[in-house]
């Protein structure tokens, strides 16, 4: 096993737990956040070059949205236009155009009614980093005592 395998298989676990926390918080509607959800995981020989994206609404569930600077219709309208989808994949009863006004106006605020926050938090936090270094650590500290082990062995 290689560093680069440990981080691959520790973001491949990641982004599952990130799934289970996006669902578990009842955030799913057309699941194209966790369609959306890529590791990589790229080994330089020098460096370990490691990311998780996704699509760019994770932003507005995990902070939420400030309210438009300008407050015009056409905002309200086309951001309608978007709710629209989102209330059929969500399967409730709003009207698309009245939510958006009100998002246009307002912002959503998270943690809030509807988001009790943390989809990402929730999993991505310092203990989460932690236990990556602890991993990866772990690794290095065999490797060196492989390394010192067979020094001795020669000598």
């Amino acid at each position: 096993m290689s560093a680069k395998n440990i981080v691959q298989y520790y973001l491949d676990s990641t982004k599952s737990d990130l799934i289970k926390n996006y669902e578990r918080l009842g955030l799913r509607a057309s699941g194209r956040y966790a369609k959306g959800l890529e590791v990589a995981v790229k080994d330089s020989g020098k460096k370990i070059r490691a990311s998780i994206t996704s699509e760019g609404h994770v932003h507005f569930m995990q902070y939420g949205r400030s309210a438009n600077k300008q407050q015009t219709a056409k905002q309200a309208r086309s951001l309608g236009k978007i709710l629209e989808q989102w209330v059929k994949d969500k399967g409730i009863d709003v009207n698309p155009y009245a939510a958006a006004w009100k998002i246009v106006r307002e912002g959503i605020k998270v943690p809030g009614k509807h988001n009790a926050g943390g989809v990402v938090t929730d999993v991505i936090n310092d203990e989460w980093e932690q236990r990556l270094y602890d991993k990866l650590g772990s690794f290095y500290l065999q490797d060196i005592k492989a390394v010192v082990n067979k020094e001795f062995q020669y000598k």
